[in-house]
């Protein structure tokens, strides 16, 4: 079933202020109360997956705008390692060093990302297309959640969304490594009948 993705912002504020408001006799205020979806001004976000073997896949995005005009759509095909180095994790449980994801050399009209695990070994994280690979770490941004409480890293997992979405460009590692990494994809897609396709 495809993922219903508004072509406006998200209406996170607009949730939550508009719910606080209700009582427990009211109806949830919901997404499709907000209006985001108005006019049918979404994308219809389709993910396939193909394996050529247990270490080896395909990943197929196919984007359709229903929505009456041509509007911009990011997507975002990322990788990332589960956080299980972090100091706070139970020595017993944490991992002996920590991975690491960084750009490398790819065919010409691709850009990859060299994955590097101590038990797992090296992969490939290969995109179609010259896109920019964007990298942070995954880390928790305390900083947001803990005001007065730095951050691990100049970098954290919500920084390729702070990159995208408010246009801070010091929010991604300029030396292209870290443990998370997102392909940018960045298009304009016409009404239904032209849909777009990226595949990672």
């Amino acid at each position: 079933m495809p993922l219903q993705v508004p072509q406006a912002a998200y209406p996170y504020g607009d949730l939550v202020e508009t719910n606080k408001r209700r009582t427990r006799d009211e109806m949830e205020y919901e997404l499709l109360d907000t209006g985001v979806f108005n006019e049918d001004r979404y994308f219809d976000v389709v993910v396939e997956y193909a394996k050529a073997g247990a270490e080896d896949m395909l990943v197929k995005i196919t984007a359709y705008n229903r929505g009456p005009e041509a509007a911009e759509l990011h997507l975002l095909p990322t990788l990332w390692f589960r956080n299980d180095w972090a100091a706070w994790i139970t020595e017993s449980n944490r991992a002996a060093s920590k991975p690491d994801l960084s750009q490398t050399k790819a065919a010409a009209g691709t850009s990859a990302a060299k994955a590097t695990h101590s038990l797992l070994g090296e992969f490939i994280f290969s995109c179609e297309g010259e896109v920019p690979l964007l990298f942070t770490e995954n880390t928790t941004n305390y900083e947001r959640l803990f005001p007065g409480q730095p951050s691990v890293s100049l970098y954290v997992k919500d920084g390729i969304n702070d990159f995208v979405v408010l246009g801070r460009k010091e929010a991604v590692n300029p030396k292209k490594s870290g443990t998370k990494v997102a392909a940018h994809y960045r298009q304009v897609v016409g009404p239904v009948s032209r849909p777009a396709c990226v595949c990672a």
